[in-house]
């Protein structure tokens, strides 16, 4: 989306969520083009404003979030928001979704219930800066009937029926069996209903007000991706996929100046967001979800300007086969940080992608004496598969058996190297 090396604006994110099929309501629509996400960050997490990512809400180590915008525009577009309604919002999560239906309904007809105190503070200040005062920020939900509820905290749904105008009803994340679903509970005559959606309803069961077709959103893959960035930014390990996120981006930035051990993450908010953004980016290539992840390594490289960001930025735009521009995303690592060895050898893999081989050579060689560089073994099969397509065999195999007296396990150098031995042939 956009031109290289540009971070998602607030149009590029509507176009994105609208092309997902949410977004979906015309007012909703001008609510998110009005209302300026960054006056519900910290300043000094203002570059993260419209990244499709849940973002942190305090300038603080593992700080709380609010949802992402695709996340948080599918809750509201089920919430179907309209003029004059009342609307009780449980969790502030920074304020931003009151200021967004503020504008929809009216901020004297919002009312925000928070339990935690600073983040009620700091919610309360935020709407108020943002010119939002009339919006009523509380720390329990009062006796008062309303016509929507929004559940973004371990409220339990059914606690608030009592809450709910009839007719009216509430939107929240499921629980249990329905975790990785949205739940509405309708209460119309004096009876309540329940019903899940595990996917994006069409504009004829959403109510067909102002909508236009769509194509189905998986509530699941949503809230299965969603869970991994919210922990990612939180700092809570609940899994294995939690750990080896966390895994990778400790190994990652492990000897450099992102280090955990580096800085003091109280006193430096922002490296530590750096690295979280760069442990999002990462959870978002792996779902295969490359623009959301090349934005995301964006956003950490505006926090702070890391090797690792844009050799790993690089890496997604080759997946997207934008070889040119994950070549020079590479060599910016290298000018942050010479020392570190991955780009040198992500240039040299990309090289051989589009044939120039030659040209990969010198390129590997420095990866392999890089002073920091977890995986050299990479660099030296690398090389190999170049000497293996030049028909060089002996200087190959040298290549392969370094690689594996690095990484006895490597299975790719242990694979060619049997081929050069059996006198296999060899394919690139």
């Amino acid at each position: 989306m956009g031109a290289h090396r540009r971070m998602w604006g607030r149009d590029d994110l509507l176009a994105e969520l609208k092309g997902l099929g949410l977004l979906r309501d015309r007012a909703l629509e001008r609510s998110f083009l009005r209302v300026r996400q960054e006056d519900f960050l910290p300043d000094v997490f203002a570059p993260l404003a419209y990244s499709d990512m849940p973002l942190p809400i305090h300038a603080t180590p593992s700080p709380p979030t609010m949802p992402s915008p695709r996340c948080l525009i599918a809750a509201l577009d089920l919430l179907e928001p309209a003029p004059d309604q009342r609307i009780l919002i449980v969790g502030c999560r920074g304020g931003y979704v009151a200021g967004l239906l503020a504008e929809i309904v009216g901020a004297e007809r919002i009312v925000v219930a928070e339990s935690d105190p600073l983040r009620l503070s700091r919610a309360a200040d935020r709407l108020r800066d943002a010119g939002l005062d009339r919006v009523r920020v509380v720390s329990t939900p009062p006796e008062e009937r309303f016509d929507r509820i929004l559940v973004l905290d371990a409220t339990s749904p059914r606690q608030l029926v009592p809450r709910l105008a009839d007719p009216g009803f509430l939107i929240a994340r499921g629980r249990g069996v329905h975790d990785l679903a949205f739940l509405k509970l309708v209460h119309n005559a004096g009876e309540t209903m329940q019903m899940t959606f595990n996917e994006a309803p069409s504009a004829v069961i959403a109510g067909g007000r102002d909508t236009e077709p769509m194509s189905a959103v998986d509530f699941g893959r949503l809230f299965a991706v969603e869970d991994l960035l919210v922990h990612a930014w939180e700092g809570r390990v609940t899994g294995h996929y939690d750990q080896h996120f966390r895994d990778i981006a400790d190994e990652t930035f492990a000897g450099g100046p992102l280090d955990l051990s580096a800085f003091d993450a109280r006193e430096d908010p922002c490296k530590d967001a750096a690295r979280r953004a760069f442990q999002a980016a990462y959870i978002l290539q792996s779902a295969g979800e490359l623009e959301r992840a090349a934005d995301a390594y964006e956003r950490s490289i505006r926090l702070v300007p890391s090797a690792e960001a844009h050799t790993f930025h690089g890496w997604t735009l080759s997946f997207m086969g934008r070889y040119d521009d994950a070549i020079e995303a590479c060599k910016r690592a290298i000018e942050v940080d010479a020392a570190f060895g991955n780009p040198y050898n992500d240039i040299g893999a990309y090289l051989i992608e589009i044939g120039r081989l030659d040209d990969a050579i010198p390129w590997l060689e420095r990866a392999t004496a890089a002073p920091r560089y977890c995986c050299y073994f990479y660099a030296h099969t690398n090389l190999a598969r170049i000497y293996l397509q030049k028909g060089m065999r002996e200087k190959a195999r040298k290549c392969l058996l370094e690689a594996l007296r690095v990484n006895p396990e490597y299975e790719p150098a242990q694979e060619l190297l049997r081929r050069i031995d059996g006198h296999g042939g060899y394919h690139a």
